[in-house]
């Protein structure tokens, strides 16, 4: 090329709906985005009307901003945009139409929303207001998940636009071997192992990056010296990218610093610093790609996303993401056994009922996915948002709640009343493209039972429609309120969408052998099964998990601990609530409890308790717990942003480890650790921990890449371990942060469920100066820990802890933590049974 050009495209990210805003239309709310968009609207208009041909790039959520807050509030930007569409200088692309944590949505809400985004009934899609749009996703956040590359193909959409950035607020620079000059300025194509569809990926760069190469004009020229010393030259393109509510827009009021570094007085500036440059065009993406070919093809494995730790931790680490996320995920559970239910029933009278209280909740949850009640601020949610994004989630659960209460009392007209039933469902749902299966599973059952006096345990008999005694086992416990519970537990396994009849039986002596509970002495220190083998020392710490002779957590792998003011303080020393034996044999149970001292918080303490099942044929550890956090003193925290929140907190919370495993197989250069996840379209993918082959990362602090639909792996390829949560107790859709630790040549995995991580951000071989680092610690919210969330809260959770062979979980392993994630249905009018917690929620 004689004359390679260098063009500059600039793309506002427009979204109403802030975490660390609320939803007014003044500086406290979204006023401050009318504001500056405008400014930035009436700056383009000006350089134009001088001969410059600057461009805007656009995308913008449909729901809450395209459809709510502009018509009502300015719909001066609407017509504002329509005349700069039509002069052919701008382009509006697609984001969501619900602002939404995209990479988390299942596949039909994921078709829903995107092509909500392009058209819908209330004519709120881009193509309803603009009338054409450019077939590119700019994904809210970033957040992208490697089915996706099938998922939006299926709309028309082509290309995927993701910061490849050098600091803090970036998606996958860390996550490939650095790009050439070349490739950082120009269309990729962007593949995954295994999905036959494409898409062209456009890196783009935000503003942090001009701050790290000191100015746009400097970084401009830079690249010009490099472009020109190419063997064959060619035309680049840099994208700046940032939210169109930013202050950098307008300008930044540093009078002295102004004068020296451009980039900092606003659009204005950038342009007036380019101007001369007979080099630099104007553009847009989508533009540049009807004129240039991608230049190679590259594989991003990780789920994406641009928070902390260039992953999911600020949407799915603060105490409020899991209750959010477990409120959410009960109303897609819901759903799907309601659904189950009207097949069994298969009665057109009360589907049309059903369908519209599913519809309902269905709309609300849509509702419930932006990412703004999720939100990047940190530590903490606005309260206002918070309690907004919580109203939405309850309507959903209620209204899948009374769905299923209507399906399931015609499903138990005809049924007697000590009967129930077990179903097994597909744990998803069908769209055109993507196709679910019911598959074989198996399960330890449990079932909350209620008008049951403690005198009469062992006098529940549990038999199935041949009459037959099935084994199971009566546990006893108190539950927070001092109330006494009883639990029945039994081992199943069922065939694809098999449904299982069983009836509960109240006897008058203790006639069923399988309910007897036998008493272990407590020093024998073990709970064990034929495949499973779980060690404690003589503090109740456990100190192996050995799974067919093979150990797979050794000691100090299995840590309950906390991080304040800087002081780690572990779990050392456990009390045995109970330690026995039920059912025969077939259920073993230990119960745990302790406390953390928190010395620097005056001596406040934490409250543990923890319970351990191993169930005779499943290969499975499974751990239940239960944490109160005190409530400390509000120190440490800006006050200018709590009065944003709505809220102050305690910054002296750093991390939060409720059940922090760390396996005994390691990773070295040669053969690297690899994470396998499933995500929410059911698609399992995985990527290698393999960061230090292309950066000084050899140790990470704390990332989150792994969208969790139910379980979540790690392997060094001949050994491995899953996780899996369960809607039952707790849910995030990413609830697994971990972390690395480098010793000699071979490195080691900390995996943290349902806890927080705090420490170094990544380093980026991208960086140049490493000012754009810097500036994003000290303006940027979102790199604060998030532990001062779990200040004064309590958190439940349930794990299935799996170790295997081999790389990939097995799939009969992959089944059964599925079965754990989303339990068998259960239908019943017996009085005797307690509804399964999933079927209601609070905050």
């Amino acid at each position: 090329m004689d004359n390679p050009k260098i063009y500059i495209a600039f793309r506002f990210h427009v979204n109403f709906n802030h975490s660390y805003r609320g939803n007014t239309p003044d500086e406290n709310g979204f006023g401050k985005d009318i504001r500056i968009i405008r400014h930035i609207i009436d700056t383009l208009n000006d350089y134009n009307s001088k001969g410059i041909d600057v461009c805007g790039t656009w995308d913008a959520d449909n729901y809450f901003s395209l459809q709510n807050a502009i018509p009502e509030h300015s719909p001066d930007l609407i017509e504002s945009w329509k005349k700069r569409l039509e002069s052919g200088r701008d382009e509006f692309q697609i984001m969501s139409y619900n602002n939404g944590l995209i990479s988390a949505h299942t596949a039909r809400e994921f078709e829903e929303v995107i092509k909500r985004s392009i058209s819908n009934h209330d004519k709120s899609g881009i193509k309803d207001i603009f009338g054409s749009y450019e077939p590119m996703v700019r994904p809210q956040e970033m957040m992208f998940t490697p089915i996706q590359l099938k998922a939006y193909q299926q709309h028309g959409i082509e290309s995927i636009s993701l910061f490849n950035s050098a600091l803090p607020f970036n998606t996958f620079s860390n996550f490939i071997p650095p790009l050439s000059l070349v490739e950082r300025f120009n269309p990729l194509t962007l593949k995954y192992e295994g999905i036959e569809e494409t898409l062209t990926l456009i890196p783009a760069y935000n503003t942090g990056d001009l701050v790290d190469n000191i100015s746009l004009l400097k970084w401009v020229k830079k690249i010009r010296k490099q472009q020109l010393e190419l063997h064959e030259p060619t035309d680049l393109m840099v994208l700046v990218d940032m939210d169109a509510d930013d202050d950098f827009w307008i300008g930044m009021d540093f009078p002295l610093v102004n004068k020296v570094y451009s980039s900092l007085q606003g659009l204005s500036g950038l342009v007036d610093s380019l101007d001369g440059l007979d080099f630099i065009e104007y553009t847009t993406p989508g533009k540049y790609l009807k004129e240039h070919d991608t230049i190679r093809t590259i594989e991003i494995r990780q789920d994406t996303a641009d928070g902390s730790f260039d992953g999911y931790s600020s949407w799915a680490e603060k105490w409020s993401n899991q209750r959010l996320w477990t409120g959410i995920e009960r109303s897609r559970l819901l759903e799907l056994q309601t659904r189950r239910v009207l097949e069994l029933v298969n009665n057109k009278g009360i589907a049309k009922e059903v369908d519209a209280l599913l519809e309902s909740s269905y709309e609300e949850r849509i509702k419930s996915f932006s990412t703004t009640h999720f939100g990047l601020s940190t530590p903490i949610m606005n309260a206002s948002r918070l309690q907004i994004a919580q109203n939405i989630v309850r309507g959903s659960v209620d209204q899948a709640f009374k769905a299923f209460g209507v399906a399931e009392i015609f499903y138990n007209e005809s049924r007697d009343a000590e009967s129930f039933s077990l179903v097994d469902y597909k744990r998803g749902q069908d769209t055109d493209v993507f196709k679910f299966q019911s598959v074989p599973s198996k399960s330890l059952v449990k079932l909350r039972l209620q008008n049951i006096p403690e005198d009469k345990t062992g006098c529940i008999s549990l038999v199935d429609d041949s009459g037959n005694e099935v084994p199971h086992i009566m546990v006893y416990g108190v539950n927070e309120q001092g109330e006494k519970r009883a639990q029945l537990y039994f081992l199943e396994s069922f065939e694809p969408y098999e449904k299982k009849d069983y009836k509960l039986i109240e006897t008058d002596e203790l006639e069923n052998e399988s309910a007897k509970s036998s008493q272990r002495a407590l020093s024998a220190n073990i709970l064990e099964n034929s495949d499973l083998t779980c060690r404690f020392d003589d503090q109740n710490n456990v100190v192996g998990l050995i799974f067919r002779g093979h150990e797979f957590i050794g000691d100090n792998g299995f840590n309950t601990a906390i991080t304040y003011a800087r002081h780690r303080t572990d779990a050392n020393e456990w009390k045995d609530v109970e330690f026995n034996t039920t059912g025969a044999g077939q259920l073993m149970v230990r119960r745990q409890r302790t406390e953390l001292l928190l010395k620097a918080a005056g001596g406040k303490k934490v409250e543990v308790k923890r319970q351990f099942k191993i169930a005779e044929s499943l290969p499975y550890l499974y751990v239940d717990m239960s944490l109160k956090y005190p409530i400390t003193s509000f120190q440490k925290y800006s006050r200018e942003r709590a009065e944003r929140l709505g809220k102050a907190w305690d910054g002296n919370w750093i991390e939060i480890m409720p059940c922090e495993l760390v396996p005994t197989f390691f990773g070295t250069s040669h053969n690297h650790l690899k994470v396998w996840k499933h995500n929410y379209f059911g698609h399992v993918s995985s990527y290698q921990i393999n960061y230090a082959d292309f950066s000084k990362n050899h140790e990470l602090d704390a990332f989150n890449n792994q969208i969790t639909n139910g379980w979540v792996a790690v392997s060094d390829g001949t050994k491995g371990l899953l996780i899996a949560q369960t809607v039952e107790t707790n849910s995030s859709f990413a609830f697994c942060p971990m972390r690395t630790r480098k010793t000699g040549g071979e490195t080691n995995i900390h995996l943290n469920p349902f806890g927080t991580y705090f420490g170094r951000q990544f380093k980026y071989p991208t960086a140049v100066t490493g000012l754009g680092k810097m500036g994003a610690f000290m303006t940027s919210d979102h790199l604060d820990p998030l532990a001062p969330s779990y200040n004064g809260k309590k958190q439940c959770l349930s794990l299935m802890i799996a170790p295997y062979k081999g790389d990939e979980p097995p799939r009969e392993v992959q089944n059964d933590a599925m079965a754990f994630a989303y339990p068998y249905l259960l239908l019943t009018k017996s009085d005797l049974i307690k509804d399964p917690e999933c079927r209601n929620w609070k905050p």
